[in-house]
């Protein structure tokens, strides 16, 4: 649809303008309002039939009130008026980005409140034309204005947009073929113009840029708490090639950035590879929260650390292959590499293992015989929808589809072939209702396994619309706290994705 709007056109009142109805009647009351305003009377000081004065006082008798009551009431409305600046501030930028781009107003307004209403600071130069009811003698959702407009704009009715707040006014303009866009007060409508005529990827890039070193994570339902994690920064790393958006503690905890050259390699003194523990990566960047205070390194960070870094920072750390063969050593009694480093912290979580097994294919060990129990483990657990309610370290089921896809992609044919079922999983998943960051998971858990993009069109078309005002996307979540399951999301992740998923979709046409 972008690509054929010509003309937007707006409203005034809910759109252009902002107005609280239950507060800005003065003597009248919201009900009182709200009954004059649905009368003929009204309509006809719509259309210009009716001067204020004489409609007032019909008003006036309608509500056993006298017209003076009804008159300062109407006149005290008019001047609650405020300019939605967001929106003034986005027809600028559209004006901008988009020079043939034209914009109009259409608006139901009496001749003598537009004259009070043409005072107010909104930039009536950037509207081609502006159709007032009053004036015209018209009004919506008649018919007849609609096609006046589509008219006079010199367009045809699919290359316009009506925004408005009315549902009976945007069921008019589509019923002559324009585009209609209904104002939700819960959803900012500079927000949704962006995203329907603006190109998300330079304004994701815009944001990431911005943010530049400080992509935190937020945990849900704790306010301002600001939780800093290697294991996100090491995804954003991978998805952005840009380490400049991140920070990172390596495990001989040196600080990313403050040991690199101008040139962006790896400086200092090269780590002993003999020291394990010198591979062994914590989730936490700096000081544990919402756990214990000491907090162990876990195989999840440590193998999102080798498949994230770029070659040239892998001589910051230990060897792969010690890495894995600590791995393949810290086993369950199934036999089954478990999550955590540590004794005091038995665990195995599918989608950990997904993430350790892509490590063992990687770096070439597809045939050690120490994974096959881990991989078979995986493969059940895909075949009997095991994650379908997330996991103790993961809050939805996109997060174990999206590691299966990563895995699938990596692995050996042996291993592909008994993980083929990852497609029809994704299907099921498609257009169920989630949050913007597992939404973003299972898009791109579908571009990995070459899913055709018209199954997940509707998946990609809301992952679109959720484009912040900044040019991000919302943090969502992926992954949870493991002892109260406080869910843990971050925007920069989120935006990331999606930029690597618009990106991936240009590349397919």
């Amino acid at each position: 649809m972008a690509s054929n709007i010509k003309g937007l056109v707006f409203d005034l009142g809910g759109v252009l303008l902002e107005w609280d109805r239950h507060s800005a009647t003065g003597s009248l009351s919201s009900r009182q309002f709200l009954t004059i305003m649905n009368t003929t009377t009204w309509h006809n000081l719509d259309r210009g039939t009716l001067d204020l004065k004489s409609a007032c006082k019909e008003f006036a008798e309608l509500l056993e009130v006298s017209p003076d009551t009804v008159e300062t009431a109407l006149e005290q409305a008019q001047l609650s008026l405020s300019v939605n600046a967001s929106l003034v501030r986005t027809i600028h930028d559209l004006r901008k980005s988009n020079p043939r781009l034209k914009f109009y107003v259409m608006s139901n307004i009496s001749r003598e409140h537009f004259e009070m209403v043409q005072k107010l600071d909104i930039p009536w130069s950037v509207f081609t034309l502006v159709f007032a009811s009053g004036v015209e003698g018209m009004r919506k959702p008649d018919l007849c204005f609609f096609q006046h407009v589509i008219q006079k704009t010199g367009f045809s009715a699919e290359e316009l947009l009506m925004i408005d707040d009315t549902p009976e006014n945007i069921c008019a303009a589509r019923s002559l073929g324009m585009h209609g866009l209904l104002v939700d007060k819960k959803v900012a409508s500079s927000s949704v113009l962006r995203n329907l005529l603006q190109d998300p990827l330079p304004r994701a890039e815009q944001f990431m840029k911005i943010n530049a070193g400080n992509h935190h994570s937020i945990v849900e339902g704790h306010g301002d708490l600001v939780l800093k994690d290697n294991f996100v920064q090491l995804l954003i790393w991978e998805l952005t090639g840009d380490a400049d958006m991140v920070y990172l503690r390596y495990p001989s905890g040196e600080l990313l950035g403050a040991q690199i050259h101008a040139n962006g390699k790896p400086n200092g003194a090269v780590l002993d590879h003999l020291k394990v523990k010198n591979g062994l990566w914590n989730y936490f960047y700096e000081t544990p929260v919402l756990t214990t205070t000491e907090f162990p390194p876990d195989a999840d960070t440590t193998s999102i650390a080798y498949l994230s870094l770029p070659e040239e920072y892998l001589d910051k750390v230990a060897d792969v292959k010690i890495v894995l063969d600590a791995m393949a050593e810290n086993l369950d009694s199934e036999g089954i590499m478990q999550t955590y480093f540590c004794n005091q912290r038995p665990r195995t979580t599918p989608e950990v293992c997904c993430n350790i097994l892509r490590v063992f294919h990687r770096f070439g060990y597809a045939s050690d015989p120490r994974i096959a129990k881990t991989e078979e483990w995986v493969v059940k657990c895909l075949k009997n929808k095991a994650c379908l309610t997330g996991n103790r370290h993961y809050s939805t089921p996109e997060g174990f589809l999206y590691f299966v896809a990563r895995l699938y992609v990596d692995s050996s044919e042996k291993l592909k072939s008994k993980l083929r079922g990852i497609h029809d999983e994704l299907l099921e998943r498609i257009d169920v209702p989630t949050n913007p960051l597992a939404l973003a998971l299972r898009i791109s858990a579908c571009q990995l396994v070459k899913i055709d993009p018209q199954r997940y069109r509707r998946d990609l078309e809301l992952l679109m619309s959720l484009q912040d005002e900044d040019g991000g996307w919302p943090a969502g979540h992926f992954c949870c706290t493991g002892r109260t399951r406080d869910r843990i999301g971050n925007r920069g992740f989120t935006t990331a994705l999606a930029m690597k998923i618009i990106r991936d979709e240009k590349s397919m046409v």
